[in-house]
């Protein structure tokens, strides 16, 4: 990786600024009060001497239901909810959709991806069960060597709270829309072991807009307990939900081709202004018949054994089983998909401190077994060319294995540098249970099986300027195997002709160089962080504006984030997240020749910026302890503009969000919580972009409330 030019020049000039800034505000010696982290060593470690960026939220301060609200909070975070429980996730990125969207971020419990490498989804939240975690890290960037596919923009690790005391709590929700939870958890101590049951049962019975509803139920397991120098840790995990969903809203302003208007509920069809900006056109659904229902299940058990030279080798096995039927609205016509997947595999780590190094081998070996299944039952598209009948039929047998090295060096007392190599193994063995070649638009591979081989150097460098304050350099570079989806599943020219659908064996996996440098620091009250990175990424895998793939896409990032957790008096306090970045695709392409209408398809232009990318995001936090049972928090959202499309024809204005919350302690076990979000009513688009000459929203809900009633036994 090469980064020069005026990019070094930032990335070093912003770094500099934020070091001086807050680097003069004290120079005593104070003694360090930090956050403990577990994500990028997998043992207990503190925050301040990490090489890197972190970020730790705490499930329980959220009354929501959805951990889209929560995770926002991190800086460099920003993600898309559309309908029920799906979404589309950026960190330190545009927002992604479909195979760049599900491989590009690795989503974790206790460490254990929760679906399989080449088998991720975007909609991958819906698995995690915050009620039973005791904190969510989020690692922006390049995970460390410990991870390896899925954790190159980012990763989410769900982290489970200690099994080490008894209790029960339960907790009762109720709010606007029909929303409701009810959670139950209940930890015992059985003498020989721990085990803790955690119920989850959450939805919405109306929903905002027409035809949207949803149910959800998760169930964890957990036990815990020692057998001589060894510690095992159990848990069963399970998830079933059935949605109703909405699909994008579009008015009349919306299209480029009036005469498209037919198409529209007649909520939309006269709206002259964006739809989320038209309330009845807004809460209209297109898709009324558009659903998902998925399942998935979870089992590992973690053996760690203390070994007589003072190591400890770390020993998971682990199951997994994801199933999904979905009705998929964001494509033309009716296509339904029915997906699963099956995976086993095995974590394996050797971790010792031998003083003046400490650490981590590994290996790391999965193998799953994936079905892919899409069917059209309506008419031919007119424009498309989707045509009735079953698009993909297939099945793929997947293998990873991905020895590593993690190891932190102690140069001297103030100076430690963090090395890490991953290699990781990919092989696929795919089998088309369809004809080979075009179906209308779609092109299906033969059957075939596909390698690929990643090496992931990491090198971090953490300098102690003082007890309570750090300056870190951190480079890595990621690299993420082809998702299945990516490779077979492919979209050809809509016209007889020579074949121009990429074919799997021209697919390179995709990578990405991540250089960051930062600064922070702990003091009693204060704690803050000033980081700035640069990335460049390449084999970009996505689709474009002609619902066509792009296997070879290049894009530069870089960007400055801020983030400060200050106690202002005994009774305030302060915590934000400022993020200032800048996301540009960096190379040419032509996209599509057709018209439709008088409306062109979208350009590519190298120094475009991605759409889905907003240059500026906030979230800021003001709270305030009115007496030893009040609470209240005052929270404050910011999405700054974005363009909709590669060719920058078209924006988003952004909007700002209030919201407030206040917490009444009714006893020493009870605690009331009140929260209103949307405070001024405000008109916004959760997501929107352009697709075929139509800008498409996922309107922002108006005014609602949400109470939660907690109770502990």
């Amino acid at each position: 990786m090469v980064i020069l030019g005026k990019s070094t020049k930032f990335l070093l000039a912003a770094t500099m600024l934020g070091a001086t800034a807050f680097g003069s505000a004290a120079s005593a010696q104070t003694a360090v009060i930090d956050e403990v982290i577990v994500t990028t060593t997998r043992s207990d470690s503190l925050r301040i001497d990490n090489a890197g960026n972190i970020a730790t939220i705490d499930p329980s301060e959220t009354v929501n239901l959805f951990p889209v609200e929560m995770l926002n909070r991190a800086p460099g975070v920003h993600i898309h909810r559309g309908s029920g429980q799906e979404h589309l996730t950026a960190i330190r990125s545009p927002v992604l959709a479909g195979g760049a969207g599900a491989g590009s971020f690795l989503y974790l419990e206790d460490g254990i991806a929760m679906r399989a490498p080449g088998f991720a989804n975007v909609n991958a939240l819906m698995d995690a069960m915050p009620q039973a975690d005791g904190s969510v890290e989020v690692v922006r960037g390049p995970g460390s060597a410990l991870y390896g596919s899925n954790a190159v923009h980012g990763l989410i690790n769900f982290i489970s709270a200690p099994l080490d005391e008894s209790g029960t709590s339960a907790d009762l929700a109720y709010g606007s829309y029909g929303r409701h939870a009810l959670s139950l958890n209940s930890a015992q101590d059985h003498g020989q072991f721990m085990t803790r049951v955690t119920l989850d049962m959450n939805g919405e019975t109306e929903g905002y807009r027409a035809a949207q509803s949803f149910g959800q139920q998760k169930a964890r397991l957990e036990a815990a307990w020692q057998d001589g120098a060894t510690g095992y840790r159990l848990s069963l995990a399970h998830m079933n939900l059935n949605q109703e969903t909405a699909g994008y809203a579009q008015s009349l302003a919306d299209l480029d081709d009036p005469e498209d208007a037919g198409e529209l509920p007649a909520a939309c069809q006269t709206v002259n202004v964006p739809a989320y900006e038209n309330e009845a056109c807004a809460k209209a659904n297109p898709n009324g018949d558009a659903y998902r229902d998925a399942t998935a299940t979870r089992l590992y058990v973690r053996m760690v054994t203390d070994l007589a030279d003072g190591a400890t080798l770390t020993l998971t096995p682990y199951l997994r089983s994801n199933e999904m039927d979905f009705r998929m609205h964001f494509l033309p016509g009716t296509p339904l998909e029915q997906n699963s997947h099956y995976s086993y595999g095995l974590q394996a780590a050797y971790a010792r401190n031998a003083g003046w190094v400490s650490y981590v081998a590994g290996l790391d070996v999965e193998l799953t077994e994936g079905a892919l299944k899409e069917t059209q039952t309506n008419g031919p598209d007119q424009y498309f060319n989707y045509l009735p009948g079953t698009h993909y039929d297939f099945e793929v047998e997947a293998q990873v294995i991905a020895p590593y090295l993690h190891a932190v060096w102690s140069l001297s007392d103030a100076t430690d540098i963090t090395t890490g190599l991953r290699w990781e193994m990919t092989d696929y063995d795919y089998t088309n249970n369809l004809e080979t070649g075009r179906q209308g638009k779609l092109y299906r591979p033969e059957s075939q099986s596909n390698d690929f081989s990643d090496v992931s150097p990491k090198l971090g460098v953490v300098h102690r300027l003082a007890d309570n304050r750090r300056v870190f350099v951190n480079w890595a570079r990621a690299a993420r195997a082809p998702q299945v989806t990516d490779l077979y599943r492919l979209r050809d020219d809509d016209k007889a002709g020579p074949l121009e659908a990429p074919l799997p064996s021209s697919f390179d996996s995709e990578t990405l160089d991540s250089l960051e440098i930062g600064y922070r620091a702990v003091y009693p009250g204060m704690s803050y962080e000033a980081t700035a990175f640069i990335m460049q990424k390449e084999n970009y895998h996505f689709r474009d504006g002609d619902d066509r793939y792009e296997t070879n896409g290049k894009t530069d990032h870089m960007g400055v984030e801020l983030s400060l957790d200050w106690m202002l008096t005994r009774d305030w306090s302060i915590a934000t997240q400022l993020t200032y970045a800048q996301h540009e695709y960096a190379f040419d392409r032509e996209v599509g020749q057709v018209q439709f209408g008088s409306n062109p398809l979208e350009t590519i232009t190298d120094g475009n910026m991605v759409d889905g990318a907003p240059e500026t995001l906030a979230n800021t936090r003001l709270r305030y302890k009115y007496n030893e049972r009040t609470y209240l928090n005052f929270d404050w959202e910011h999405v700054g503009s974005y363009f909709m499309d590669a060719s920058n024809s078209a924006e988003y204005d952004g909007h700002n969000i209030f919201a407030v919350t206040a917490d009444y302690v009714l006893s020493g076990q009870s605690r009331l919580s009140l929260r209103i979000d949307n405070l001024f009513d405000e008109a916004y688009a959760k997501r929107a972009d352009k697709w075929f000459g139509k800008d498409r929203y996922f309107p922002g809900e108006g005014r609602r409330f949400m109470a939660r009633l907690s109770h502990d036994f």
